[in-house]
């Protein structure tokens, strides 16, 4: 990442990036408080999600909670900072590539009301009931009665969605790897079950949560480290990169037993860095995240003690001892006179 790029944020002593369905609760009405008072311990909090960067704005603004100084979207195809309104990265897709993929789902039977993609700030999806049932409320979402023209016109797309049968989407998701291109399937609620609720997320190669968190720790080298929180597939990438770093990752409890057994072998085998299970309640994971700032505040606060009292010892004045008393010589005394 160029350094001039991020320039005007102060370097953090920690981090903590956490995705946000099923982890970080928005909703929360003591979330804003946490996030300033991390602020305050120095820390820095980063949103890291397959959501789009003006979704989690917009969210952050409609709960009141003090927007992040960065935003990380579109599972890292986005780095967005929040102050100077820009985007750092923006990984888009090469556009004739996005209109063969779309001609191979149609020509595969798919159905093109469950197509989505994103420019990074906006959704756009199809104007189809289910489709506006489930981004009501949701101003970054653009519901569009031409999906397929759209999509194959655009030019500046960072995410396709596609939706089918689990086997449909296996199949899609082999002759998008052969383009060259990313994918992440996992089940999603969107759309309903009886159309076999199976999601495929395509992006970029070169990008995933975990490259994302390894370019912001990599600039801002904060003395304390990082933490990474999350609860799907979609973050083994960044639960690994944090492994690999000798850092923590927090997986919440409710998380499928496969991926938090997969996280913690990974861990066994590096022998390093730490897997902590968060509650599953769903205010926990903030708790538990102001709870781990607060060890790393508190071992921050020692280290200062520790060197303000070191820096005392050397800086002390050097006392020049004082001379031995003269001692009188008893045999030498003159008499006194009389």
């Amino acid at each position: 990442m160029n350094n001039k790029k991020i320039k005007g944020i102060k370097k953090p002593n920690f981090i903590i990036f956490t995705d946000k369905d099923g982890t970080l609760n928005l909703g929360d009405k003591q979330l804003d408080h946490i996030v300033k008072i991390i602020l305050t311990m120095g820390g820095m909090v980063v949103p890291i999600t397959g959501r789009t960067v003006g979704d989690i704005k917009g969210e952050f603004k409609k709960n009141n909670i003090m927007l992040p100084r960065i935003i990380i979207g579109d599972n890292g195809a986005n780095i967005y900072l929040t102050r100077s309104n820009r985007f750092v990265i923006k990984k888009t897709l090469d556009s004739r590539k996005v209109e063969d993929i779309i001609n191979y789902f149609m020509e595969h039977g798919g159905n093109a009301d469950l197509i989505r993609y994103t420019d990074g700030s906006n959704i756009y999806a199809a104007n189809e009931a289910n489709v506006r049932k489930y981004y009501r409320g949701n101003k970054t979402a653009k519901i569009s009665s031409h999906i397929l023209d759209e999509i194959k016109s655009s030019k500046d797309i960072t995410k396709i969605t596609l939706a089918g049968s689990k086997e449909d989407m296996q199949e899609i998701a082999q002759y998008v790897h052969s383009l060259g291109f990313w994918t992440d399937m996992d089940k999603t609620k969107f759309p309903e079950k009886h159309q076999q609720n199976y999601r495929l997320d395509i992006a970029s190669k070169n990008i995933s949560k975990g490259e994302a968190v390894r370019a912001i720790a990599s600039y801002f080298k904060p003395q304390y480290g990082y933490m990474c929180i999350g609860n799907g597939y979609n973050d083994l990438s960044m639960f690994k990169e944090a492994i690999d770093a000798g850092m923590t990752v927090g997986i919440m409890e409710n998380s499928e037993s496969e991926l938090i057994n997969e996280v913690r072998e990974y861990a066994r085998k590096a022998k390093k860095g730490k897997v902590l299970i968060v509650p599953k309640d769903k205010n926990m994971a903030n708790r538990w995240m102001y709870r781990m700032s607060k060890i790393v505040s508190n071992r921050i606060n020692a280290n200062k003690r520790n060197e303000f009292t070191r820096r005392q010892k050397v800086s002390a004045p050097i006392s020049t001892p004082k001379p031995p008393a003269r001692r009188r010589n008893k045999g030498s005394r003159i008499p006194r006179q009389r």
